[in-house]
């Protein structure tokens, strides 16, 4: 794991770019003085899992720059400790207003007030766990602006045609791989080979893996049969032939744009081929019964495109004409 934060002597020192920070645990400590009877237990505690989430993170954009060969993670590890510093600060501020009767003792304690204050604790605990998670998301987009190689193909990626078309190539490989092993474990069953034997021969005609073939003869409580389906292999590659398909219209047909007078005024609707986006463009910023339609038909608002927008495909067309037609029913009422 990189390491830009170390906890030494009761301190924790961080340093990553052009940021850097000295945190003493004797500077925190009072922050805990009503919570626990040992604030400089509490106090180390903190330090500690502060250090863990940022090195975990620094760890975790290096092996994604890594796998995505994108030169120097250091600005998005710098821009996260930045923020993650300060949010984990406003959280050891947030514990200082609260209290426990166990420290305070229980006299006139102010039990709703308490309440309130603890509440606001939480949530900005909670936030330090989102921020985590939504700079984890930010940092692997950035790394994979279409998706890595083991998640779904996009439409939008320029490459699709070209990745669908090769999976399906494997896809077809597979399933001759299965056919060819399925042949060997008939052929061995009837001779009363024994599993390995069957595994054995299967791995060196085939090329197969071991566990691989393995799960095509050695049964499980479930099966009867031994051998492999290609039911599921077949089902695949049909519906990545369509997807072709569907990509390669898409692609023919290009980038269109048509206007549309409502009573939000010229409303744009563009296929935007080239990210495969359905996009309604606005004169202005729609009104509230506008926005409500929009996102009940799937579209989202992107600040980059400028425009409200959802996946290019039929569904995507009909979604369009369907807050189209709710824009001109409330103009004509």
């Amino acid at each position: 794991m990189m390491k830009i934060a170390i906890v030494e002597n009761r301190s924790l020192v961080i340093v990553t770019g052009t940021f850097a920070a000295n945190i003493a645990a004797k500077d925190i400590e009072h922050q805990f003085h009503a919570l626990t009877h040992f604030p400089d237990r509490r106090a180390n505690a903190e330090l500690d899992e502060l250090a863990h989430r940022l090195n975990e993170f620094a760890g975790y954009v290096t092996k994604l720059w890594e796998r995505a060969s994108v030169p120097n993670p250091e600005p998005e590890i710098e821009a996260f400790t930045r923020r993650h510093v300060e949010l984990t600060r406003r959280y050891w501020a947030a514990e200082a207003r609260c209290m426990n009767w166990f420290i305070t003792g229980p006299a006139r304690f102010p039990v709703a007030r308490n309440e309130k204050r603890m509440k606001i604790s939480d949530a900005r605990r909670a936030h330090l766990a989102a921020h985590s998670a939504s700079a984890r998301k930010a940092v692997k987009r950035k790394a994979f602006p279409h998706g890595a190689d083991d998640e779904p193909i996009r439409s939008g990626d320029p490459s699709a045609l070209q990745r669908i078309m090769a999976k399906v190539e494997d896809l077809a490989l597979s399933i001759d791989k299965m056919k060819a092993a399925n042949s060997i474990i008939r052929r061995m069953e009837k001779d009363g080979a024994d599993d390995a034997a069957m595994i054995a021969a299967i791995v060196a005609r085939t090329g197969l893996s071991a566990e691989v073939a393995a799960r095509g003869v050695v049964l499980a409580d479930w099966q009867w049969k031994r051998g492999f389906d290609t039911a599921g292999n077949r089902a695949e590659i049909r519906r990545l032939q369509w997807r072709l398909k569907s990509l390669a219209r898409m692609h023919e047909r290009g980038t269109q744009s048509q206007e549309i007078e409502t009573q939000a005024g010229a409303v744009e609707i563009k296929e935007n081929a080239d990210i495969a986006r359905i996009q309604l463009i606005f004169p202005g910023k729609p009104d509230e019964a506008t926005r409500r339609a929009l996102k009940a038909n799937g579209f989202r608002w992107s600040p980059s495109q400028g425009a409200w927008q959802r996946h290019l495909n039929e569904a995507g067309r009909w979604a369009a004409e369907r807050v189209m037609k709710a824009i001109s029913a409330e103009g004509a009422a």
